[in-house]
């Protein structure tokens, strides 16, 4: 991706000076937006077919794997559900909160639908079957000879145990020194990003690890790399499947705001790993 790099948000150390790493997991580490599609075909199916969200128009024609237009916007729709049942009160477990989002779309798109369809979104199985990217686990392995690791998730402890033990993803192999999750971070829905990244600096602090030697590790620009930079956290964007999803002109829009400060960019965890064990073994 031909973008400039920012301004960090704070001078950066050498890469192995750092103690902590801080990961995102949804989206960072597991790939979820593409098991999410598959999950909706039965429903897509049903569209009629001028819908928009059947347009199989390729994103981008340079980019391989893109995503259709179709899917993207679909994806929009899923995304507004979500976020809205997050606010509401009483707060849902993450597998009730599927199940929800697959009833509201059903509606929205005025699709017929059955109970055991929306269940089956929400079920332990499908949320088991979200992978880690190619080449996640080996990184993360190599990454904890030098790290302390730490994942941050504002999915709930539900989900986590669902994912961590999931012969899919594996995370539960990973040496975390510490996990949090959703229940963590209070009930401040609109400011859970901030809190995620302050329970991480005061948990650090709290151990003999300072600010300035986290760094901060994710791919979503908007809940995790700006939150970073106006908390004063150092950071590292994976690139990930972004442009696959068409992010390059919110990579752009960031960018121009001075939104983030991230100081390395990655196209994935495996070629920060080895950028990582590059000057270890020197």
């Amino acid at each position: 991706m031909a973008l400039p790099m920012p301004d960090p948000t704070v001078p950066p150390l050498p890469l192995t000076e750092y103690k902590v790493l801080s990961f995102d997991v949804y989206g960072s580490l597991i790939e979820y937006k593409g098991h999410i599609l598959n999950s909706f075909q039965p429903l897509l199916s049903r569209l009629p077919s001028s819908s928009p969200y059947l347009d199989t128009t390729p994103l981008s024609t340079t980019i391989p794997d893109s995503a259709s237009v179709g899917s993207v916007e679909f994806l929009k729709v899923f995304q507004k559900q979500e976020d809205a049942i997050k606010l509401e009160k009483p707060t849902k477990r993450f597998d009730q909160i599927l199940t929800e989002i697959w009833r509201r779309i059903a509606r929205e798109l005025n699709v017929q639908s059955t109970e055991e369809e929306a269940q089956r979104f929400g079920s332990d199985a499908n949320i088991a079957s979200w992978p880690t990217f190619s080449g996640t686990l080996e990184a993360l392995t190599s990454l904890s000879k030098h790290y302390k690791l730490v994942a941050l998730s504002n999915i709930d402890k539900y989900a986590w145990s669902i994912t961590s033990s999931s012969p899919t993803s594996k995370l539960g192999e990973v040496e975390w020194c510490k996990v949090f999750t959703a229940e963590d971070f209070g009930e401040d829905a609109k400011r859970a990003d901030e809190i995620k990244l302050e329970t991480l600096i005061e948990y650090c602090t709290a151990n003999g690890v300072e600010k300035k030697e986290i760094l901060h590790v994710a791919q979503s620009l908007g809940h995790d790399q700006a939150p970073a930079n106006r908390l004063g956290l150092s950071s590292v964007w994976l690139i990930g499947d972004g442009p696959r999803w068409g992010k390059e002109a919110e990579s752009k829009m960031v960018l121009e705001k001075k939104l983030v400060g991230y100081a390395w960019r990655f196209n994935n965890l495996k070629e920060f790993a080895e950028e990582v064990e590059g000057p270890v073994n020197e």
